[in-house]
């Protein structure tokens, strides 16, 4: 396994890069992969730029060597920063479903 394969592992989230010069396609790696989106990324000519993923928290990022994988790489970290941060979070307590119980068995003071 190598560097961004085990970045991508790693990641709570993670994306694959495909890009060429300021366009890009997110390819996330947290469930099935999009078929669609990743063949008409390489039918316009993109190619493999990196990964970028969120390991413990922290945003990283790791791009492949040649020159043309830079830029995309630049632009679609911020697109893949802004679905980080929508991103929904983990309930941070158990008790939700008992929470919505209690709810549920409000009396209702509509008269």
């Amino acid at each position: 396994m190598d560097a961004q394969e085990k970045l991508a592992w790693d990641g709570e989230l993670s994306a694959a890069v495909l890009g060429r010069g300021e366009d890009f396609t997110l390819v996330f790696l947290d469930g099935p992969i999009n078929e669609v989106a990743t063949a008409n990324a390489t039918g316009r000519g993109f190619e493999y730029c990196g990964v970028l993923a969120v390991v413990d928290g922290q945003c990283h990022a790791m791009c492949e060597p040649h020159p043309g994988a830079v830029y995309p790489m630049l632009h679609a970290s911020l697109a893949f920063a802004q679905q980080v941060a929508h991103k929904p979070k983990p309930e941070q307590s158990g008790d939700s479903v008992d929470w919505l119980r209690r709810l549920w068995n409000l009396p209702d003071t509509r008269s």
